[in-house]
């Protein structure tokens, strides 16, 4: 009897647990993150000392958790996903409507500043214009400043955000190693399934610590859970905790295990809100800003230098419209220091400027500069946008700088300590940082500095494309600087001497034009659109024969009994040309050449090489001409032409003029009635030889101001000298010249930069005597040429690699957040989907599906009643057996 009691007896207590149990689900269908149970029951195995082995009823060997460990990870990794994506999403949808929005958007106001630089130039004189042009110039400034405030308010939301969800990530930790020994001491005692509610509670915590960083989790054999981050940090392990911090710079660390210095591990962190918030500034909001900054930057800087390169209704030159990027306050506020404290950095720490000098062309990025730990003050610097280290230095000195992707850093002073680190943040306030510092619309400079009148005489249809000051500072607007004139100093005449050739002239007395000084010579010209006219610049540089015997007087005159040729008394020499670092053969070229060797053949020999242009000119002055017109007539020889029977310099010069082989080698006379000028413009010999009475005579004057005078002899004789021209030699850039030419040029001769401050573009073809003088733009105020420059920068490509237009920058930025919000939201969903689909796995595996709990409550309470009446059978037989015995 006591057998099928028991039998009973343990199936009542079976069913009784297997009802708990299914309460249990019942009563928590809804619970959050619980996990459905199930109680294992196996049959009793009765004692060997039984005759008939019939069983001994039903044991419950446990209460078990439904759960599936992949299925469990599946969820935490699509949890982490889905989180990413969302926090991701709806920052970048913040983002978006900020550069969407009319209300600040900034290619608006840059339309709206072009159209207003177009109108002045249609009326460059009318002030209210011109205050349009200052007003809508504010208004570029303040929509740029408002997208940088809105940029700089979601960091710090971000870094709020960051805060918050790191809080919470350790106080889950926290939870989980708690829980963690809760059920390492459950599971070693013997209560069956009393870890079960714990288990849930963990899993649920690591649910929802995946929803704030992707984690990675591994079992212990005493039931506790490592929990791992990043690439492979523990957060938890065992019965320990690690901690997350976020810096000052908005990094994320960990201060290991035991341990007290924190690791940043911000590029190892992915998944969660963290990670979102992490990715959503790194890809998005930081980019954004970096290159809405370079574009503050670039559009500044180029309206800045156009617009020095014109006058203002008073005549001046103009200066800056916007803020200087390199102002002095603001070059220091583009460093953060990231190691130690504040007042470490105040007292201790060396000071780093960065200047902008080229933002067309840079990098929209971040720098970060490191010193090694080893004390040897060596450093690196790391461009963040694509983690590249860009420059290494070492045994640093301040001040000491440094110059890359168009940024200018300066070490400028203090001590830098081992393991400094710094971030250089160029681009990332320049929005905040603009400003106009024009107030008064006087002030623009919409004319250009330079006018070119024609002759009215002109043949040819030669016409003035453009022209444009280059530097004005260059010392030919000197006289403008100082404030005592507006004139170029000096004014520059060109003058055509044939359809191909052209001299430069100063012009300031017009009616008596001289060669410039350094004399440049003949410059050649070719008939076409877009000829500039000025030679020099892009590094170009201009040598000219120093040397004491180049147009130099000879030592004594001769005295000859007839007209003949003379030397210029050259000695021989060489030139050599060297190409190192030039476009051309880096392979130098030697020239050598003989004894009286005239200029215009060493500058024809000069300039059939690569990169130089070589122009020789030569000129004398007759004065004090004595002519008595009695005895011996005066007869003055050029160049073996013989003049005669004239009275003065004024007679002379128009027989000079009029002689057809003089004329066909360049050689011309001018007059004033006082002085000849005889010009040899193609740099040959002059010869000049003199007869007379002795009495009669003439003064000569070389371009270098030496003087002596040539008189009448015995009748039949001449008195004689020859003059050597000079050379001025144009090297194109990254080509040197030396020389081994005593006397005509210096062993190592100068080479100076050769250009005049402004360049002249012209188009058409030109005739002989044709003429334009470059003066000064006196009382330019209806001239609009600068204001027509600035408003076609809104049309060149100046922003970036590949360059591009300031509306096309901006465009590209919205373009870019444009296709990352769609994107985002695409991917969201698509993570949304996965999310669903293995919480509903694990629903149909771990979930509580009443309809069969229903079921397993009727079954178990059936089991029950059945067990119930075995025992009441078991007590019917016991009280028959026990009636009878009685």
């Amino acid at each position: 009897m006591s057998g099928l009691l028991n039998i009973g007896v343990s199936g009542l207590r079976a069913q009784q647990a297997a009802l708990n149990i299914v309460g249990q689900n019942i009563t928590n269908a809804s619970t959050p993150g619980y996990t459905r149970q199930r109680v294992d029951l196996a049959a009793e195995i009765s004692g060997a000392n039984s005759s008939v082995f019939a069983g001994a009823g039903v044991g419950v060997q446990g209460i078990t958790r439904v759960v599936d460990e992949f299925v469990s990870e599946q969820i935490r990794t699509d949890t982490a996903m889905f989180s990413e994506l969302s926090s991701f999403n709806e920052n970048v949808r913040t983002i978006e409507s900020s550069l969407f929005d009319s209300r600040f958007g900034i290619d608006a106001a840059l339309n709206e500043f072009f159209s207003a630089l177009q109108s002045a130039a249609n009326q460059p004189a009318d002030l209210g214009l011109r205050e349009f042009v200052l007003s809508s110039a504010e208004a570029v400034v303040d929509r740029f400043a408002t997208v940088n405030e809105r940029m700089d308010l979601q960091t710090r939301d971000l870094a709020d955000s960051l805060e918050s969800s790191v809080l919470r990530t350790n106080e889950l930790a926290t939870l989980i190693v708690d829980l963690n020994d809760r059920i390492a001491g459950l599971q070693a005692g013997t209560g069956q399934g009393a870890a079960n509610l714990l288990l849930d509670q963990r899993e649920e915590a690591l649910r929802e610590l995946s929803s704030l960083v992707s984690v990675r989790t591994s079992e212990t054999d005493d039931g506790r859970v490592n929990v791992f981050i990043g690439k492979g940090q523990p957060l938890v392990l065992g019965a320990d905790q690690a901690e997350l911090r976020v810096t000052g710079d908005g990094d994320i660390a960990v201060v290991p295990l035991g341990g007290s210095t924190a690791e940043i591990i911000t590029e190892s962190i992915s998944g969660g809100e963290i990670g979102g918030v992490l990715r959503y500034r790194e890809e998005i909001l930081w980019p954004a800003q970096n290159e809405l900054g370079r574009l503050g930057a670039a559009f500044s800087q180029a309206m800045n230098e156009q617009h020095t390169l014109g006058v203002d209704r008073r005549g001046r030159f103009g200066g800056d419209l916007f803020r200087n990027l390199n102002a002095p306050e603001l070059v220091s506020q583009r460093v953060e220091y990231l190691e130690g404290d504040s007042e470490g950095f105040n007292i201790n720490v060396g000071r780093i400027n960065v200047y902008i000098e080229d933002p067309y062309a840079s990098v929209a990025s971040d720098y970060e500069v490191r010193f090694s730990e080893t004390g040897d003050n060596t450093y690196t610097i790391r461009r963040r946008s694509d983690n590249q280290v860009v420059f290494t230095g070492t045994n640093l000195e301040t001040p000491q700088e440094v110059e890359l992707d168009g940024l200018r850093i300066e070490f400028a002073a203090g001590n830098f300590r081992p393991g400094d680190s710094f971030v250089i943040r160029p681009y990332a306030d320049i929005g905040s940082q603009m400003g106009v510092v024009i107030t008064d619309p006087d002030q623009l400079a919409l004319g250009s500095p330079v006018r070119i009148t024609a002759d009215p005489d002109n043949q040819g249809n030669l016409e003035i494309a453009r022209s444009t000051v280059l530097d004005p500072g260059h010392p030919i607007f000197a006289d403008l600087a100082a404030q005592n004139g507006n004139q170029l100093l000096p004014p520059v005449m060109v003058q055509f001497v044939t359809p191909t050739e052209y001299v430069l002239l100063d012009a300031t007395d017009p009616q008596r034009p001289v060669p410039l000084d350094p004399d440049l010579g003949v410059q050649k010209y070719s008939s076409g659109t877009d000829i500039s006219l000025f030679p020099g610049g892009s590094g170009t540089t201009l040598v000219t024969s120093s040397g004491p015997a180049a147009a130099a007087l000879p030592a004594n005159t001769s005295l000859l009994n007839q007209i003949t040729s003379g030397t210029n008394g050259y000695p021989e020499g060489e030139i050599t040309i060297n190409y190192s670092g030039s476009q051309y053969s880096d392979a130098p070229t030697t020239l050598e050449f003989q004894p009286n060797t005239q200029a215009s053949q060493i500058a024809s020999s000069l300039s059939a090489l690569p990169g130089v242009y070589a122009s020789a000119t030569n000129s004398l002055v007759l004065s004090d001409l004595v002519n008595h017109e009695q005895g011996n007539p005066v007869e003055i020889a050029i160049n073996g032409r013989v003049f005669t029977e004239f009275a003065d310099l004024d007679e002379l010069a128009d027989a000079i003029t009029e002689d057809g082989v003089l004329s066909s080698a360049g050689i011309t006379a001018v007059s004033d009635g006082t002085q000849l000028t005889l010009n040899a413009r193609y740099g040959d010999d002059l010869t000049i030889q003199f007869g007379g009475d002795p009495n009669e005579s003439v003064n000569l004057t070389t371009s270098r101001g030496e003087q002596t005078v040539l008189n009448g002899s015995v009748a039949g004789s001449y008195k004689s000298i020859t003059v050597g021209g000079q050379l001025a030699v144009q090297l194109e850039d990254s080509i040197a010249m030396t020389t081994q030419y005593s006397g005509v040029f210096a062993a190592n001769p100068e080479q100076q930069p050769l250009d005049f401050g402004f360049e002249l573009v012209l188009n058409g073809g030109a005739e002989p005597n044709d003429e334009f003088i470059v003066t000064f733009n006196e009382n330019g105020i209806g001239d609009n040429r600068n204001a027509l420059e600035l408003a076609n920068l809104s049309t060149v490509g100046l922003v970036g690699d590949p360059a591009r237009t300031f509306s096309e920058s901006f465009g590209a930025v919205v373009q870019t957040v444009g296709v990352q919000a769609s994107q985002a939201s695409i991917n969201e969903s698509a993570a949304r989907v996965l999310l669903d689909q293995s919480t509903a796995f694990r629903e149909s595996v771990s979930g509580v599906n009443l309809d069969e709990e229903a079921a397993a409550l009727i079954a178990h309470e059936q089991a029950y009643n059945a067990s119930a009446q075995v025992i009441s059978v078991a007590r019917d037989l016991f009280n028959i057996l026990i009636n009878s015995v009685s």
